[in-house]
C-alpha cells in the first residue's frame, strides 16, 4: 500500500488535480494495476469533467447483489506553485481499495460480486460519483451497500483524538445486518469504530462532502469510512510520511472482512 501511495504522491503526479493530465495519467495507472491483478477494468467518462474518467473493476460474477467499494483518486493539483500531494486525501483510500481488490482476485474466496469504483473529479463537486449513479454499471437497486473510503491513513481525528486504531463510520445504523458486520469486521481488524448518522453531519453542515452522498441521494445504502480531518487537510503538507502504516493495514483488513461478510447477501 505504501508503494501505491508513493506512486500517487510523487512530484511527477503534480497532485493529481481534477481535470488535469495528471489525473488522466492516474486513471491509466489504475487500469494497469487492476489489469495486472486479473481484472478487466473499464473507464466511465465523467461528462461534467471532460477528459476525466472513473475506473471500474468487477470481482465475481452471477446475479447476486453487489457491494460497491469506492475511493476518489483525484486531488487539488498545483496551487500557487505548490504541489498538493493528497497522501491522506485520498491516496490512502485508493491504496486500501487496491490492496483489497488484489487480495480478492488472488484468493478468490469471497462469494458474490464486488465492484471497485475509483472516481475522478471528486474535488470538483463529487462529479465522478454523480456520473456513476447517473449511469451505473449495475442497476442501483442491485447495490447491497456502497462503501466509500476517503482519508483513511491517519490517526483518528489526528488534530484532536489522535487514536491510531480508530475509524469513523457514517450510516451504520441504517441497516442492522450491515452495522453488525461492520462492527465484527472492526473487531477482527483491531479497530474502534466511531459511529455517526448522516443526519448528524447534515446538522453541522458536513454533508455532501464525499462520494457516499452521491449514492445516498439516489436511495442507495452508503457507508463512509474515514480517519477524519487533520491539520494537513487540503494543504501541501498532506504527504506520505504523515500516514500511519499500521492504520492502513488495519483498515485494509477491516474492509476485506466487511466485504466478505456482505457480498452475495
Amino acid at each position: 500500500m505504501m508503494a501505491d501511495v508513493a506512486w500517487l504522491t510523487a512530484d511527477a503526479r503534480r497532485g493529481r488535480g481534477s481535470s488535469t493530465a495528471d489525473a488522466r495519467a492516474t486513471a491509466d495507472w489504475l487500469v494497469a494495476q487492476l489489469t495486472a491483478a486479473g481484472y478487466q477494468p473499464t473507464r466511465q467518462p465523467i461528462p461534467s469533467a471532460p477528459g476525466q474518467d472513473n475506473v471500474l473493476a468487477m470481482y465475481g460474477s452471477g446475479s447476486s447483489r453487489v457491494v460497491v467499494v469506492s475511493a476518489h483518486y483525484d486531488h487539488l493539483g498545483v496551487i500557487d506553485g505548490a504541489i498538493y500531494h493528497g497522501a491522506d486525501d485520498n491516496a490512502s483510500g485508493v491504496a486500501v481499495a487496491l490492496a483489497v481488490a488484489r487480495d480478492l482476485a488472488a484468493r478468490h474466496d469471497v462469494r458474490g460480486r464486488v465492484l471497485f469504483v475509483f472516481t475522478g473529479a471528486e474535488e470538483i463537486d463529487l462529479d465522478g460519483a454523480r456520473a456513476f449513479v447517473a449511469a451505473p454499471a449495475v442497476p442501483l437497486a442491485q447495490i447491497r451497500v456502497a462503501i466509500n473510503l476517503d482519508m483513511v491513513g491517519r490517526h483518528l481525528f489526528a488534530s484532536a483524538i489522535d487514536e491510531d486504531a480508530g475509524l469513523a463510520g457514517v450510516g451504520l445504523n441504517d441497516d442492522v445486518d450491515i452495522g453488525d458486520a461492520a462492527r465484527a469486521a472492526a473487531k477482527h481488524a483491531g479497530l474502534h469504530l466511531v459511529e455517526a448518522m448522516p443526519g448528524m453531519l447534515s446538522l453541522v453542515g458536513q454533508d455532501h462532502r464525499s462520494d457516499d452522498w452521491a449514492f445516498r441521494d439516489r436511495g442507495v445504502l452508503a457507508l463512509h469510512f474515514s480517519t477524519g480531518i487533520n491539520g494537513e487537510y487540503h494543504t501541501p503538507r498532506d504527504t506520505a510520511d504523515k500516514l500511519s502504516r499500521p492504520q492502513l493495514v488495519r483498515i485494509a483488513r477491516f474492509l476485506r472482512a466487511l466485504v466478505a461478510a456482505t457480498a452475495g447477501t
